[in-house]
């Protein structure tokens, strides 16, 4: 493990573009042969632990990001971590939809939910490049919207594929064209309501090293148990007859042509049995199985110049970039990678970009970012040490990275 924290100085630590993107050009696994990383630790715990945390074995993870992640969970923030799960209701009704009301009501804005956007179109002839007109779908009828100030595409990478492919302006701009080019990750969220409710030690679990997995990585969380007191909300006003769990499949890709039903199968009768025996007593009363294709960033090997800066391009003004895929630069917050903070703080500085540049009117401020705690002492000194004996070095540094 030694030589796995020299690599995790170097390569968060270093102030040195270049060495961040000889990391990302090499694949974890072997980032981690080259330092002698034991078969079992690889295959017991880091290689359980990228799955549900980047959604992807080692050897097909950007070793960059994968040092991120590891850092940032494993020693800066042991203390801090924990799955939060919201109390009542669903992320749509208890979150999304209060927000969407709030931004109406006191912003005088207008929330298209339920819209799909095909195509961004850009001013031409004589134009500066900014965003000209937006083309959506509403209940299957074309729409358009003009007069823009501004744009944030807060998307994946299939989401961002899918507008390029469909608007030849975008697809005319070189960094738009390449970030389009990311793939996404398959994945399987399903839902399962039992006639009993099982009892578990903790209400967030992870399946590891089952073969019944097809080289997935999969969780399970006790939705009775996390929203105790919401138990009729979780049956849909009914009477609660038992446990609710929802199960989830990350790179699920030997998942997505199977039906349903044996998906349904396998979770009662192989998988959630082998990690709690009291399942197996437990008859499903009703199911949900929902399947998204492409539909998480993948951070694979040499993705890190692919991916789009939050800042957007200069030939296309006012048009920023949101999401844990987006390079953020000197305003990097938080965790890399799969992030959900990551991606809500790169929206709102994207947004605060776009209100500086417009300027002026409506009272527009942009918002504040609370900072994440500095690294530890010993973690800044480490760096310190390690970039000045690599400038002395100069050529023969780092001989595991190839740049």
């Amino acid at each position: 493990m030694a030589g796995l924290l020299l690599a995790t100085v170097d390569c968060i630590g270093s102030d040195d573009e270049g060495v961040k993107m000889g990391y990302d050009k090499m694949n974890a696994h072997d980032l981690f042969v080259k330092f002698k990383l034991s078969k079992r630790l690889v295959q017991d715990f880091i290689t359980p632990t990228l799955l549900v945390g980047l959604f992807k074995p080692p050897e097909e993870l950007s070793a960059l990001v994968v040092m991120e992640l590891l850092y940032y969970y494993a020693l800066a923030h042991q203390d801090s971590f924990d799955v939060r799960w919201i109390k009542n209701g669903t992320v749509a009704s208890s979150i999304i939809a209060p927000m969407a009301k709030y931004l109406e009501d006191n912003y005088g804005l207008e929330v298209k939910g339920g819209c799909r956007v095909t195509s961004v179109n850009l001013k031409k002839d004589g134009g500066d490049g900014s965003v000209d007109t937006i083309s959506y779908t509403e209940k299957g009828k074309e729409e358009t919207i003009s007069n823009i100030d501004g744009v944030v595409f807060a998307l994946g990478n299939n989401g961002l594929k899918n507008v390029v492919n469909g608007s030849p302006d975008l697809a005319a701009v070189p960094s738009f064209a390449t970030a389009a080019s990311l793939n996404g990750i398959d994945v399987i969220s399903t839902r399962i309501w039992m006639d009993k409710t099982v009892k578990t030690r903790t209400p967030a679990n992870v399946f590891a090293k089952f073969k019944q997995l097809r080289g997935a990585g999969g969780t399970f969380f006790m939705l009775d148990q996390l929203q105790e007191g919401g138990e009729e909300d979780l049956w849909g006003g009914e009477t609660p007859q038992g446990s609710v769990v929802a199960c989830d499949f990350y790179n699920s890709g030997a998942f997505m042509g199977v039906e349903d039903e044996e998906i349904i199968r396998v979770l009662m009768e192989d998988l959630l049995p082998a990690a709690v025996p009291e399942f197996a007593g437990a008859k499903v009363v009703d199911s949900w199985v929902g399947k998204y294709a492409g539909a998480v960033s993948w951070f694979s090997p040499g993705s890190y110049s692919k991916r789009p800066s939050m800042f957007g391009d200069e030939g296309v003004p006012r048009v920023k970039f949101a999401g844990d895929v987006v390079r953020m630069g000197e305003r990097e917050h938080g965790a890399k990678g799969l992030c959900q903070e990551r991606a809500y703080v790169a929206g709102l500085q994207a947004a605060d970009e776009i209100v500086k540049e417009v300027g002026g009117g409506g009272g527009k401020k942009a918002e504040g970012v609370l900072q994440v705690r500095e690294d530890e002492v010993q973690f800044t000194l480490g760096s310190q040490i390690n970039n000045r004996v690599n400038k002395f070095l100069g050529p023969f540094a780092r001989p595991w990275v190839r740049s």
